[in-house]
């Protein structure tokens, strides 16, 4: 009963934002870089370094985690209403999605960081199409 009212008080819930239900088992992983033919090319390059020592630098390191596409969909739906989501929204999608909160806090982190990016992109490029010949200027400096 004690979780009902914590949960219904919250600002952000994940069933306020996604008006979803639990997202099923999609075992496709997102990987909108990877073809149909590349895959195959890479699992057979991935089995050749497998065979091979591992470096100094990646003994220890934690696997790369994959998401799968309704994972990153989720993910993409809380961001647009919540791009600094605090540590219970992260734990409600960690028990939601099957993944750790750490994950969820990193996969955060990197899409504000691609947020930025993409906006300090766009801006350079309204800059040289105001200003033809801005960057050229700015080299010859």
């Amino acid at each position: 009963m004690a979780s009902v009212t914590v949960e219904s008080s919250l600002a952000f819930s994940i069933d306020r934002i996604l008006g979803l239900e639990r997202p099923g088992n999609c075992l496709k992983l997102h990987r909108p870089w990877a073809e149909n033919n590349v895959e195959s090319e890479n699992r057979e390059q991935q089995q050749q370094l497998n065979s091979q020592p591992t470096s100094n630098w990646y003994i220890g390191r934690r696997p790369r985690t994959a998401f799968t596409t309704s994972q990153v969909n989720i993910l993409e739906t809380v961001f647009q209403v919540n791009c600094y989501p605090g540590i219970q929204l992260r734990e409600q999608l960690a028990e939601r999605l099957d993944l750790d909160e750490d994950r969820i806090q990193i996969w955060f982190q990197n899409r504000r960081a691609k947020l930025r990016r993409s906006l300090r992109e766009t801006r350079l490029t309204n800059k040289n199409n105001f200003f033809p010949g801005f960057s050229q200027k700015l080299y010859c400096v």
